[in-house]
């Protein structure tokens, strides 16, 4: 029972990221054809980073209060149809901005949905348990934009958002009848402002956090943010620019399942320091690249050190967390680094405009190799991890 429950519980979320995502190759230029700056882009795709930054701690806080993450799961995904809904009827930024904001609602579950599939593992799978559904999750992203480009083929950019909202009520509809684990779904247990501080103040917690926070960054400004445009102006279509994100993903779901891999084994510290260098010179390739094929080699580099850092550094902040306040370190490694994924389009789009797209992709690759090293030098896990 347990494992038809986990393998209903990796579809649906699978079913969520794709409809998140299946938009996503084609969103920045359909929001550049309603204003003339790179700016009011970059604020518009920040929505998602900034509702995901402000919801994700208060959700997996109330999930742990109530001692009920069922709710939070399907009312999160539905959102994720909602914002797609909301986008497609947009005819102004600030509609758009709304409809991007609810998917940063939707994004909040995924505090929730993390902690509760740690539930079906040993405490000392947590890394496991995260590097599983990190790859659920990037081969829902992979699945999303890959049939981006046919979709829009067969409808128009309008049919993306319709099949977004149509994979978030499939999703919500696995979440609510699924089997939760019982460590997930338990007696409330009281929870006060000095306990949660407790756990935002643990070195084991917060500095993975704040050094996702970093990776993300480099991600959301880049990947997720300007990639598309510039992939554009290069002179990409759509297939090739969902092409573009797709071998993106590839990459990341290829490097999450590896990281599933080498979950419990050492040497952690430097296979994170490798994915930080290697992300930096993917970005450094795109930024100096004269041709698309330059694009291809640099979107698969960033992927495959997103694929490798971002499960770990989750894995390690909940690694020795008691499971009733997992949700709540969960919360806050996410509401951390949902901070770099509003950060990052909005600070690139500002450089993007004032200096050009391709000198914004040099200063953040430069950025996302010195900031998460340096800042990753004061952890120290508790128990030796290689």
């Amino acid at each position: 029972m347990t494992r038809i429950a986990i393998a209903a519980f990796i579809a649906a979320v699978v079913l969520y990221f794709v409809s998140l995502y299946v938009y996503i190759p084609i969103l920045p230029a359909f929001v550049a054809g309603r204003t003339p700056t790179l700016a009011a882009v970059g604020i518009v795709l920040a929505m998602y980073g900034l509702w995901t930054a402000v919801l994700r701690m208060p959700m997996g806080i109330a999930a742990d209060a109530t001692g009920r993450n069922r709710p939070f799961l399907v009312l999160g995904t539905l959102m994720a149809g909602a914002g797609a809904a909301v986008m497609l009827a947009g005819r102004s930024l600030g509609t758009l901005a709304l409809g991007r904001a609810f998917t940063g609602v939707a994004a909040a579950a995924w505090v929730p949905m993390m902690a509760v599939f740690a539930g079906y593992f040993a405490p000392r799978q947590a890394i496991f348990a995260t590097s599983l559904l990190s790859f659920a999750s990037s081969l829902g992203q992979m699945i999303g934009t890959g049939s981006t480009g046919l979709v829009e083929s067969l409808g128009g950019y309008g049919l993306t958002f319709v099949a977004a909202v149509g994979f978030s009520i499939l999703a919500s509809l696995i979440f609510l009848i699924v089997k939760i684990p019982k460590s997930a779904e338990r007696r409330p247990e009281p929870l006060s402002g000095r306990s949660i501080l407790a756990v935002a103040r643990r070195r084991d917690v917060i500095v993975p956090s704040l050094t996702n926070a970093l990776c993300q960054f480099g991600v959301w400004a880049l990947t997720f943010g300007f990639m598309p445009l510039l992939a554009a102006r290069m002179g990409a279509g759509a297939g090739a620019t969902g092409l573009i994100m797709t071998l993106n993903i590839a990459a990341n779901t290829a490097a999450n399942l590896f990281a599933t891999l080498i979950a419990n084994r050492g040497g952690r510290r430097p296979l994170l320091y490798l994915s930080f260098a290697v992300f930096a010179g993917g970005a450094m390739l795109a930024a100096f690249g004269a041709t698309l094929p330059f694009l291809f080699v640099s979107t698969v580099l960033m992927g495959l050190a997103n694929g490798l850092f971002f499960p770990i550094l989750l894995g390690l902040s909940i690694q020795r967390v008691d499971t009733a306040q997992r949700s709540t370190a969960m919360g806050i490694h996410q509401a951390v680094y949902a901070v770099g994924m509003f950060t990052g389009p909005w600070v690139g789009g500002i450089v993007a405009d004032a200096l050009g797209i391709r000198a914004m992709f040099a200063i953040v690759a430069a950025f996302s190799f010195v900031g998460p090293g340096s800042l990753f030098l004061l952890y120290r896990d508790p128990v030796k991890e290689g």
